[in-house]
């Protein structure tokens, strides 16, 4: 946002005895002006860029923008106006009254930058306002047919840019005087009141130069105004871009899209047929103690990133990762085809993939995996860092049968094995005494399948 007390407040750059170029960004912004200033100041004479940058210092990326874009309008209006001075000089000394009136304007318009600094009000009193009336009364001296007075356009134009449209009051009124003035030029002024402006020649330059200026300092604060749109547009589809794929990373794409439909609304699913399943990486913590801090996420990343690969090929959905568990289901958030053997597949995948990293690294790695089926209720929860989970009586004996497993196998409960029974093998167990469930029958599972 603007800062409240408006573009002129804050502290200027390149002022009071500071020699630097630079253009001050904030480390998070990328510079994206209508113009990236940074390469147009380098290359300029170090006048220019001074007064070009001047004001920018301290103020947020919309303040710059507007600002440079002030800066440049009034430097292209100081050129025009001792154009203007040095034609009527040369042509005819006689003209003085007419240079001595653009010379003025080439005053104001090159002190604008500094007024406004000071006092933004004034300083629109002064571009949009005493500009209108300075160009009538060059009008009145030179002529209609000189063309100065389309130079009026140019204040509502330069308005809209430099203080925004909110500031709409402001562009009214630069619309209102542009108009006026125009109108009273047109109605009342004919023939130019110095005699030697009557000139053939002199009418038809000083009318090329002042519809050429006219157009070209209403296109650039248009130039600025539109691609400064179209840039925060970029930056706007950008960053829904990423917000929509930071969205549809942390949450399931049905869930994601439910939220999208309706962002109030409860998400809170009963799902009858799932399958869930827990792996922890055995000896984590005092292997941890031994590792650095990055050493120790890489560690997780490579491992959890392979389950995540591995969760995708199964058509599983990610529920979380506790510390060094990883949690994954199947059946939800919507239902799907034999739950309980793809995580069954995903276990025996698991198992492949640690000793594979196993021998990568040259040291043992190993996971215990429970597994158990029924139902659960998944939801999301938290209006912040919104999280997707699963809770139940399935959930907590799935994470039974993992901490209560054996390193480097896979411990299912009776309704995990009856869905399995008939494709895979299995080890009987034995009753387990299961912490807040009680003594409970459970199966290794063996990675062969039977076959016919």
């Amino acid at each position: 946002m603007d800062d409240p007390r408006g573009p002129a407040s804050g502290v200027c750059l390149l002022w009071g005895g500071k020699k630097t170029l630079s253009w001050p960004h904030s480390p998070m912004e990328t510079p994206n002006l209508a113009m990236d200033p940074p390469d147009i100041l380098s290359r300029l004479p170090r006048w220019l860029a001074w007064y070009l940058s001047y004001g920018l210092g301290g103020k947020n990326t919309r303040q710059r923008r507007r600002l440079f874009a002030l800066n440049i309008i009034s430097i292209f209006a100081v050129i025009t106006s001792l154009t203007y001075a040095a034609v009527y000089f040369l042509f005819d000394s006689s003209l003085w009254p007419g240079a001595i009136g653009a010379t003025s304007n080439a005053i104001i318009f090159g002190s604008l930058p500094f007024i406004y600094r000071k006092h933004e009000i004034f300083g629109f009193f002064v571009g949009a306002i005493l500009s209108c009336i300075s160009f009538l009364l060059l009008t009145y001296l030179m002529g209609i047919g000189s063309g100065i007075h389309l130079l009026m356009f140019v204040a509502p134009a330069a308005v809209l840019v430099i203080f925004g449209p909110l500031r709409w009051h402001l562009l009214l009124a630069s619309l209102l005087v542009s108009t006026l003035t125009v109108s009273l030029a047109v109605v009342l002024i004919g023939d130019p009141a110095l005699p030697a402006a009557n000139d053939p020649v002199l009418q038809t330059g000083l009318m090329l130069v002042s519809t050429t200026s006219a157009l070209w300092l209403v296109i650039i604060p248009g130039y600025v105004g539109f691609l400064r749109a179209e840039r925060a547009e970029d930056a706007l589809e950008a960053e829904h871009a990423r917000s929509e794929a930071l969205l549809y990373n942390l949450l399931p794409t049905e869930i994601a899209t439910r939220l999208k439909e309706a962002p109030g609304k409860t998400i809170a699913d009963n799902l009858d047929h799932t399958a869930i399943l827990f792996a922890d990486i055995v000896g984590f913590t005092p292997r941890s103690a031994r590792m650095t801090p990055e050493e120790l996420v890489k560690f997780l990343n490579r491992i959890f990133s392979t389950f995540d690969m591995l969760a995708e090929k199964h058509g599983l959905e990610k529920i979380k990762t506790i510390g060094d568990a990883y949690m994954v289901a199947a059946g939800l958030p919507q239902p799907v085809d034999q739950p309980v053997q793809r995580v069954a597949e995903m276990a025996f995948d698991m198992l492949t993939a640690m000793q594979d990293f196993s021998d990568e690294i040259g040291d043992t790695v190993e996971v215990r995996i429970g597994i158990h089926a029924g139902p659960v209720v998944a939801g999301v929860i938290g209006h912040q860092k919104l999280f997707y989970d699963v809770w139940g009586d399935t959930v907590n004996t799935a994470s039974r049968m993992e901490s209560h497993g054996e390193p480097g196998r896979i411990q299912v409960t009776a309704a995990a094995r009856d869905a399995l029974m008939g494709d895979y093998a299995f080890t009987p167990r034995g009753l387990v005494e299961i912490k807040g469930i009680g003594a409970l029958e459970t199966w290794w599972l063996k990675a062969a399948r039977k076959t016919d």
